[in-house]
Formats: C-alpha cells, sequence, structure tokens
C-alpha cells in the first residue's frame, strides 16, 4: 500500500474516532480533509463498532440529591414555648416513611432560654444515604395568663333545707370571702317539696355579683302528736277515732292519724285496761306514734256515790248538799239538754248551788259530782220540786263493780275527747227510772258533753 493511500486511510480512522466522541466533546470541531478524485482511495475495512449506552437504572448523584429533597423537607418559621420538649419532626417534614430523622451530635436543640437558635437534622433515607438540614428556631417566653379577679362568693353544693321552715340566712347557700355582704335578690322558696334555685347579691362595696345557688327542699321531720289524755276511761262499745284520743302537727302542713293495728275505731269490746298504739304520718312518710293506756267500763260504773241533797236548805233557787270532797257538783236538766247549775263541793264535802233560773213546781233535774283533775265521776242522783219542798228519790241500789278492779292507778285527767265527742243527752232517765241513772250520768261524763263542765276544766 501507498503512503498516500495509508494516510487516507488513517485520516478516516480519526474521523469516525471523532464521531464517535462527539455526545462528549461537541463542543469540539473536528476537520476531515478532503480526499481528491487524483488519489483514488479504495473502501476501509467495514469494523464492528458497539457504542455502550449508560445504565438507565443507575442513579447519577444529581438524582439522589433530588430525590433527598422530596423525601425530606426543612420547615420554616420553627418556634418552641420556653421549656417545651422537642422532636426532630419539628423541624423537618418527612415524605417517606423510611426516612428517619435524629439529631446532629452536638446540635440538640435547648429551650430553657427564650431566643433565636439553630439546630441540625440528620435525615437517613431508605438507601442509607443521608442529608442535613440546618434549621433555624425561637424559644418564647409563655403567655402570661390574664389574673383574673377572685369571686366575691361561690355557690354551695348539696344544700338541703326542711320544708316551710324558712331560711333568713344567705350563707346557707353561699360562702363568701372576707369583707363581702350576702343578701337574697329574693327570698328562697321553702314551700315544696323539690330541686330549687335561689339568687344571692355578694358585694364588697364597690362591685356585686349575683350567686345562682341550687338547694333542695326535703321533709325529714317527724310529725309531733299531742296527746289528749294518756291514761282515761271509755264506756264499753263506744266507738272512738285515733283523731279523737290525739292531736298531731307537721312542718308539712299534712298529717293523718291511724291506729296501729289497722282497726277504723279503739277496741271497746270488753270492759278492762288496755292499750292502743296511733301513728301520726306525713306526705313524705315521716311517722311518729304513741302509746295509750285506756279502760273500757260498764254502764254502770262509776267512782264514788251520787251527790246527797240537803231537803231543809234547798229552795227554787238554791240547791245545798253534800257531796265527794273538791268534786265539782252539777245540777242537769231532765232532757239533759240544759246545765241548770254547778258549784264545788269543799273539803268536807258540803255544796251550795245557786241556779239561774228557779225550779217550778214537778220539775224533775239530775245531780251529779266529777273530780276535774282526774276525770273520776259519781253516781247520778235525781230529785224532783213539789210544792216548795225537795222530793229525792232512792238512789238505785244494784250492785256495782269494784271500783279498785277499774280505778287507775294514776291521777289522770277528764276523757280526752270532750270536744269532739257527742252523745245525745235526750237519752237521761225520765222520773223514776232509777235503774239507768249511773249509766246516764258516767256516759255523759265520760264523753264530755258537758260544755260548762269542760269550760271550768279549761
Amino acid at each position: 500500500m501507498s503512503k498516500s493511500t495509508k494516510l487516507a486511510c488513517g485520516l478516516l480512522a480519526c474521523g469516525l474516532t471523532f464521531s464517535l466522541a462527539a455526545p462528549v466533546f461537541a463542543e469540539e470541531e473536528v476537520q476531515v480533509p478532503a480526499v481528491t478524485a487524483e488519489t483514488p482511495t479504495p473502501a476501509p475495512e467495514a469494523k464492528e463498532i458497539t457504542e455502550t449506552a449508560p445504565d438507565a437504572t443507575e442513579e447519577t448523584p444529581e438524582a439522589k440529591l433530588q430525590v433527598a429533597a422530596v423525601a425530606a423537607t426543612q420547615k420554616a418559621d420553627v418556634s418552641f414555648i420556653k421549656d417545651a420538649t422537642t422532636t426532630p419532626a419539628d423541624f423537618v417534614t418527612v415524605a417517606d416513611a423510611s426516612t428517619t430523622l435524629t439529631y446532629k451530635a452536638g446540635t440538640e436543640p435547648k429551650t430553657s432560654v427564650a431566643g433565636t437558635f439553630s439546630t441540625t437534622i440528620v435525615a437517613t433515607l431508605a438507601d442509607t444515604t443521608t442529608q442535613e438540614f440546618v434549621v433555624s428556631y425561637k424559644v418564647t417566653e409563655p403567655a402570661k395568663a390574664p389574673v383574673k379577679a377572685a369571686a366575691l362568693a361561690t355557690a354551695k353544693t348539696n344544700v338541703t333545707t326542711e320544708i316551710n321552715v324558712a331560711v333568713k340566712d344567705p350563707s346557707k347557700f353561699v360562702t363568701a370571702t372576707s369583707g363581702v355582704t350576702l343578701s337574697f335578690v329574693k327570698a328562697p322558696v321553702v314551700n315544696r317539696l323539690g330541686a330549687q334555685t335561689v339568687t344571692v347579691a355578694a358585694t364588697n362595696g364597690t362591685t356585686t355579683e349575683n350567686i345562682v345557688a341550687n338547694y333542695t327542699v326535703v321533709d325529714t321531720t317527724k310529725p309531733v302528736i299531742d296527746v289528749y289524755e294518756d291514761d282515761f276511761y271509755v264506756s264499753q262499745g263506744e266507738d272512738w277515732a285515733a283523731e279523737e284520743l290525739v292531736d298531731a302537727t307537721d312542718n308539712s302542713g299534712f298529717v293523718k292519724l291511724y291506729f296501729a293495728n289497722g282497726q277504723a275505731y279503739l277496741d271497746t269490746s270488753k270492759e278492762g285496761t288496755q292499750t292502743v298504739e296511733i301513728i301520726a304520718e306525713d306526705a313524705s312518710g315521716n311517722t311518729s306514734s304513741v302509746t295509750l293506756t285506756y279502760t273500757v267500763v260498764g254502764e254502770d260504773f262509776y267512782f264514788f256515790d251520787a251527790p246527797v241533797v240537803n231537803v231543809a236548805k234547798t229552795t227554787a233557787t238554791d240547791v245545798y248538799g253534800t257531796a265527794e270532797p273538791l268534786t265539782t257538783v252539777l245540777v242537769i236538766s231532765e232532757d239533759g239538754e240544759e246545765l241548770l247549775g254547778m258549784a264545788d263541793a269543799d273539803e268536807n264535802g258540803n255544796f251550795h248551788i245557786k241556779l239561774d233560773t228557779p225550779l217550778v213546781n214537778g220539775q224533775t233535774v239530775f245531780l251529779g259530782s266529777m273530780d276535774m283533775d282526774t276525770g273520776e265521776f259519781s253516781d247520778l242522783a235525781e230529785f224532783t220540786f213539789q210544792g216548795g219542798t225537795l222530793k229525792v228519790d232512792p238512789v238505785d241500789t244494784t250492785k256495782k263493780p269494784s271500783i279498785t278492779q277499774v280505778a287507775k292507778q294514776t291521777p289522770a285527767k277528764a276523757a280526752p275527747v270532750a270536744p269532739t265527742k257527742t252523745t245525745n243527752l235526750k237519752e237521761l232517765p225520765k222520773t223514776g227510772d232509777n235503774s239507768s241513772a249511773g249509766l246516764v250520768f258516767a256516759g255523759f261524763l265520760v264523753s264530755g258533753l258537758a260544755v260548762a263542765l269542760l269550760r271550768k276544766r279549761g
């Protein structure tokens, strides 16, 4: 091969080499000498030229930086309250959960002092590559809470008050601070049971506050029982309701009375001394009870003999005689509807009764006596005024039961039901009917129907 031919082939090879390198050295311009026709050049031998393309799966450093920037992003305007606890996530936002954040050693943030500081956060990606972020942050003093003026008074809890018991002291419902005066805006309601509210005004002289307090009206007070008599006599077969034996009051204004044994009336079916329990109950179920002792007496029972009239001294207007000492002697009309006169027997039993209306010829009256302190009574005497003289009928001599068997062991007052028990005195015996005189007078006294007698007793 001639020298010119070898030179042409060499130049051609160089041209090919620079052509392949053009992507890298694009800015360099390579010029290839032209081949003249006078010097024919044989075609170069064909050679296989292979160009290796870059690996598409291999990331370049620039690509890695771009991924890191997406995986973790620095936050702006980071701030903390003094003495707050911090974490790296407070400074950098992570988009990929596989990215971990840590403080760079020696740059851990401090929040004990207010001011502007910085810290370095290290973000470790999934491929173990790392990226650092220098983040500025502020530490501020905590905001001071506004000082609230102390309340003049505070409402109490679980306050209860008794029904119908007036409350005049507001401090029952609220607690006041020193120097504060309390008053009710409106008086509390105490006349109905259940939850209520009351408003209390609290003032210190310059400021006034209204406090609404809750309270509950309750009834825990038991009824009060007033016993007419706790040891008394009644006649056999008589009906006595509980209300006729005792009275009861309650702060609720309502109370009912009943016998503990469930019976509607006092048991007077048999003679002798007995007891009975009476219960008083209010609307809230509070109860009180009392046990009474009573003696059931027969129809011919009495404590002492009938008064004896002094016929020689008695006139149409003045009745003289003797009776049980220190008892009250009564003169009653024949029909039992009128008390004609009464007087006390002295310590010797002598009595003098002055009648308001003079007796008339043929008029029959009854005479009896009663101890106003013990309730003990006498048998009944009958006499008729005729022609200016007095005819006394004999006292019934029918055997009476022994007084010692039924007489009370301790003094007792008259029967308790005098104000309410009613018996028709028209059942008093007619002239000459002496067999029932004791029964009628005993019933009259025990029942307490002689209004004047009761008035004197009071």
